[in-house]
C-alpha cells in the first residue's frame, strides 16, 4: 500500500461513519487476534482491512460525483 492509500484510508477512518465503525471493528478484532494468540481471527484483520479500502475507494468515488453536482 502506497503512503496516499494509507494517509485516504486514514481520513476515511476518521471523518467518514461508516468509516469510524470500520475503524472500531478492526480495533477489537485486533484485540482479540493479539490476546488469543490466533492466526484464524488475526487473517479476519486482513479481510476488514480490505473490505475497509474497498469501501474507502467507493466512498471517495461518491464524493467527487457530489463535489461535482454542487458546481452545476
Amino acid at each position: 500500500m502506497q503512503f496516499k492509500e494509507a494517509v485516504a484510508l486514514w481520513r476515511f477512518v476518521r471523518h467518514d461513519p461508516l468509516g469510524k465503525w470500520f475503524g472500531i471493528a478492526w480495533g477489537v478484532v485486533a484485540w482479540f487476534a493479539l490476546t488469543w494468540l490466533s492466526l484464524t481471527v488475526a487473517m479476519l484483520l486482513v479481510l476488514l482491512t480490505a473490505v475497509m479500502v474497498v469501501m474507502q475507494r467507493r466512498r471517495a468515488e461518491l464524493l467527487i460525483e457530489d463535489d461535482l453536482d454542487d458546481l452545476i
